[in-house]
């Protein structure tokens, strides 16, 4: 605390008072002498008065007064041999004065204001902040000081402080570019490659490979190892990584271009996993990474640190795999945990849709063979399943198969199995009252995987080349074989789900799709009970039809429209406009919005051009490469279509 003196206060205030004490003796005696003790009462009680009033401890009078910056210049020096820049400020951030090491750093003062702000935005309490001026780095703080004049008025500077620390960033940036990162590199569908290719090439075709992937390596001085005929390790230092990524890791595209001949593009898969100074994080992040990136569709990149993940590439669709040794894998160990279970509860996602649907009734068809008891946990009943359910009631067959989230929470047990069909993530499931209370569980998707996915399953079929969750099912059933027996019911609803996810078999639709669905149609399934499950009523044709009208083209090729809300099911009507948007000549993708309560439901499609999948995690949803959606709570339509825009505009940046 430094201490400003005003003596000449002091001597002003007793000539007055001995003033005011002879002015009032001449008029009379007895006033003259009460004015004099009364003056020397004040003058020696005044600083005891001023204690007694002061601020508690701790407490701060940011309202102090302001000292005069005269007066504060003429009686406070800042000693000129500091060894650090050192500047008094005004509360407000006004420099007052500084030494001649704060001159060397700002030749202008007014370079300062940019330093002074940052520090402002902190609490001034001395907190340090780094500071980047010119080429250098300074460690920088402002502190509060209270200045008390010899009256007792109290004034609050800013003293703020600056400490070279170049030297110190420029270590610790080449510490943390040295931290060791490990890649893991797949080859996709090395598998499908070979057997569509010659023989006589595929040595070609491995060199040309391991080719590529060792100059990658050379050119960022990292190691590159085979470790089987489609997989690599690959070691690396993080600074080096940042090459990789200003080139968005341009040898996807190199490897895909490899020819050899006529055969499948080769596609790679690469996780990247940071660890810190420890090499068994790196590698859990990357074995993290890499299960994401092939859980994605493949032909892609992603990097995981701590919590976060990068993303680089997709763009291609997923990759269908000949699965039918797999299927049979996961259909024999379904059957067995299937068998071992008290009880089974199976589940969808939040406003469950055909496919949901479907691929719950066809678990319960299983769990029928077995002669086990299977409940559906179902809330509510989705508008997008009505016409379904009102079907499967008037079947007769199921009184009892759905069960509300008490009920289900007070049947289970530790040998209780929950079933998760056509989602992964924990925030999608219909109940997660349930799924936290699980102890087995497993889990049906074909949605490209996303970070926040269920990781405590005992049995996973996920396969983002699936057209839908239901052909996935189909397919159990079928390895399965004649132990289990569809109903009409039961065959309709898978069949409407492979149906649904496909868009009538245009989308995402291969070999074994159609398999499927002919399994279905021998087993009962009637496609045209299946189309009247997609019938809209004359006001949702004309809301359909509306959100076509009005849809907007942003940038000139993506279309834009809000679906109203006046009809039953506006998400499954705004889905059926975004399809319809993409029979528009020159439109390359299409997002439709509706609002139902609080939250504003977004159905995005695209041809592949665009990956819509990728601009619908940036807000919160995801998909596939032409096939997504995403939903924003507590958004107005008008904000949403404003997020869409900013969504789109940083996804096209990061193509560019």
């Amino acid at each position: 605390m430094y201490k400003l003196k005003k003596r000449d206060n002091v001597i002003i205030a007793t000539v007055l008072m001995v003033i005011v004490v002879f002015v009032c003796t001449l008029v009379d005696i007895y006033l003259g002498i009460g004015t004099l003790i009364g003056g020397v009462a004040v003058f020696f009680g005044w600083p005891a008065l001023k204690e007694l009033h002061a601020p508690l401890e701790g407490e701060k009078e940011w309202n102090a007064s302001f000292l005069d910056t005269a007066v504060l210049k003429e009686n406070f020096q800042i000693p000129q041999n500091l060894p650090i820049p050192y500047a008094v400020l005004d509360i407000r951030g006004h420099i007052l004065m500084y030494n001649e090491k704060f001159e060397a750093v700002f030749s202008n003062i007014e370079d300062a204001k940019p330093s002074v702000e940052k520090l402002l935005r902190n609490s001034g309490d001395g907190e340090i902040t780094l500071l980047k001026v010119g080429d250098k780095y300074y460690e920088g703080a402002l502190n509060h000081c209270d200045v008390v004049e010899e009256n007792g008025a109290v004034g609050t500077v800013l003293t703020m402080t600056m400490i070279d620390a170049t030297q110190k960033n420029e270590l610790v940036k080449q510490l943390e570019d040295q931290q060791p990162v490990l890649g893991m590199i797949f080859l996709d569908n090395y598998e499908e490659v070979v057997d569509n290719l010659d023989e006589s090439r595929w040595p070609i075709l491995s060199a040309l490979i391991d080719r590529k992937l060792n100059q990658l390596a050379q050119d960022v001085d990292g190691v590159i190892r085979k470790l089987e005929k489609d997989r690599y390790l690959f070691l690396l230092k993080k600074g080096s990584l940042t090459q990789l990524k200003e080139k968005k890791f341009d040898i996807l595209n190199e490897i895909r271009e490899i020819s050899v001949g006529d055969h499948i593009p080769v596609t790679i898969s690469m996780g990247i996993g940071i660890g810190g100074n420890s090499l068994d994080e790196a590698m859990q992040n990357a074995k993290a990474a890499i299960d994401l990136a092939l859980g994605r569709g493949g032909d892609q990149v992603l990097i995981k640190e701590g919590e976060n993940y990068l993303f680089y590439g997709g763009k291609a669709g997923e990759m269908g795999r000949n699965a039918r040794i797999r299927a049979r894998v996961k259909a024999d160990a379904l059957w067995e945990l299937m068998g071992e279970s008290s009880g089974i509860l199976v589940m969808g996602h939040r406003n469950g849709d055909l496919d949901s649907m479907g691929s719950c009734m066809g678990i319960c068809a299983i769990a029928r063979a077995m002669d086990k008891r299977c409940h559906v946990v179902m809330d509510d009943v989705g508008v997008g399943i009505r016409r379904l359910w009102e079907n499967i009631k008037a079947g007769g067959n199921y009184q009892n198969l759905t069960i509300k989230t008490p009920d289900a929470l007070k049947m289970m047990d530790e040998k209780t199995l929950v079933i998760i069909v056509d989602t992964h993530r924990k925030t999608m499931v219909e109940s997660p009252q349930v799924l936290e209370a699980a102890k087995r569980i497993v889990l049906f998707d074909h949605h490209r995987k996303s970070t926040d996915a269920i990781d405590q399953a005992v049995l996973v079929y996920h396969e983002a080349y699936a057209s839908s969750t239901s052909e996935l099912i189909t397919e159990m059933i079928q390895h399965i074989g004649k132990k289990v027996k569809l109903t009409s019911i039961e065959a309709d609803a898978l069949l409407a789900g492979i149906t649904v996810d496909t868009k009538n078999f245009c989308v995402k639709t291969g070999a074994i799709t159609f398999e499927a669905a002919g399994f279905l149609r021998r087993n009962g399934a009637d496609s045209i009970r299946v189309r009247l499950l997609f019938q809209n009523d004359m006001d949702a044709y004309k809301a359909k039809a509306s959100a076509v009208k009005d849809a907007e083209l942003y940038l000139g090729n993506i279309a834009i429209s809000v679906c109203p809300a006046n009809v039953e099911n506006s998400t499954l009507t705004a889905a059926q406009a975004a399809d319809d948007l993409m029979n528009v000549t020159g439109v390359k993708a299409s997002f439709v919005c509706c609002k139902v309560g609080d939250t504003v439901y977004i159905s995005a499609r695209s041809f592949g051009e665009i990956n819509v999948q990728r601009i619908m995690e940036k807000l919160g949803g995801g998909g596939h490469l032409t096939v997504s959606g995403g939903q924003l709570q507590g958004s107005t339509l008008d904000e949403a279509k404003e997020k869409i825009r900013c969504a789109i505009e940083e996804y096209l940046k990061e193509e560019a």
